[in-house]
């Protein structure tokens, strides 16, 4: 049976079975919906051949006391970014060691991004109900099912893990895996650089040179504002609002206030702040476009053609950056691009094509 943590002191008792643990599986439950920073309502830990700890978040208990434990030993996760977060702001976590589910399924030719039900499915046999995704985390007491559901999250971790250590392992990706797990874990515990805020929203691929610099100064000060307030982005100025402004950039206040849906409380009290962000734009060089195009597209079909004869996933391995080497006329040193292999590298070339299949053939001479 789980055990519910309510107190600092009942965590404390719970310590030396953590911290003698060589891996420990997390999860977290929080709601996103209303804040920047998701608040935590519970935190799921299960050692090895123990137990599962449900930490009520919510309740007067100090997680600082489990960062060390945290960050020492192997953290397993799934989809974890997010629960990584969140226990380096409150425990002050910082792991070095995690394996994420989610994302080692996407180096033993299982797919990427999978559900954790579909993956014990498929490499444990069982079935994982999850009837509690959209539960309300914040009431008190917490039901059975509840914690049942809370409990399971954590319960199999470490046979799947082992589960898909295995394959990756037969299929030789074990580097390339350990490669991008570490990325994951960097990013996850840095906060997004402002600058790079425009990427995230919808249609920033379509601007122009102008308009993107506009669409950079703008993402930046509204993740910044959103910051401050600590409320969602689209709180602060929907992602349509952002691409219209981008689009016209405005250089008064009336003429913000020409799209219907710009709410009128930015306007007012920060509408300055908006301009002279536009206008500092008008004299900043702009980022580098977002990838797209047919030939943009032609590459990333044959890197996942490529990948996914060694089990892997073409999308996760050809992001941007290896685009901008290939389209820059060079080739990246990194792991990316050694995981896509010398196969891939012809193709590039020019000496492998994409027949009427959907395989990598030699061109003809």
């Amino acid at each position: 049976m789980p055990v519910l943590i309510r107190t600092t002191a009942e965590l404390l008792v719970r310590l030396p079975a953590l911290a003698g643990a060589p891996s420990i599986a997390l999860d977290t439950e929080f709601h996103p919906e209303k804040y920047y920073t998701p608040r935590l309502m519970l935190v799921q830990l299960r050692p090895a051949g123990r137990e599962a700890l449900l930490i009520d978040a919510l309740a007067d208990v100090d997680l600082r006391p489990l960062g060390p434990i945290l960050s020492a030993t192997t953290l397993l996760v799934h989809g974890g970014a997010a629960d990584l977060s969140l226990l380096h702001l409150h425990a002050g976590a910082s792991p070095t060691k995690v394996i994420d589910t989610q994302l080692a399924a996407a180096f033993c030719g299982m797919g990427w991004p999978r559900r954790l039900q579909d993956l014990v499915h498929l490499a444990l046999g069982r079935t994982l109900t999850k009837q509690e995704t959209l539960s309300d985390w914040s009431r008190r007491p917490l039901s059975p099912d509840q914690l049942r559901y809370a409990a399971d999250d954590v319960e199999g971790l470490h046979e799947l893990v082992a589960a898909l250590l295995e394959r990756i392992t037969q299929l030789g990706n074990l580097a390339w895996f350990e490669a991008a797990q570490a990325e994951a874990v960097a990013t996850a515990l840095k906060p997004p650089p402002p600058e790079d805020a425009w990427r995230r929203v919808p249609g920033a691929h379509l601007l122009s040179d102008r308009e993107r610099a506009a669409l950079q100064a703008l993402a930046a000060w509204r993740q910044e504002r959103a910051i401050a307030a600590d409320i969602p982005l689209n709180h602060v100025v929907a992602d349509a609002v952002m691409f219209d402004l981008a689009r016209r950039r405005p250089t008064t206040v009336e003429e913000l206030r020409e799209n219907r849906r710009m709410p009128s409380n930015v306007w007012k009290q920060a509408g300055d702040a908006v301009l002279a962000a536009l206008r500092e734009a008008e004299r900043a060089p702009p980022p580098s476009p977002l990838r797209r195009g047919s030939r943009c597209d032609a590459l990333r079909l044959g890197a996942r053609i490529v990948a996914a004869a060694s089990g892997m996933e073409g999308d996760l391995l050809l992001n941007d950056c290896e685009l901008d080497y290939i389209l820059g006329g060079t080739r990246s040193k990194s792991w990316r691009r050694q995981a896509l292999g010398p196969v891939f590298d012809e193709f590039v070339a020019g000496t492998r094509w994409i027949d009427g299949n959907g395989t990598l053939i030699s061109a003809p001479i």
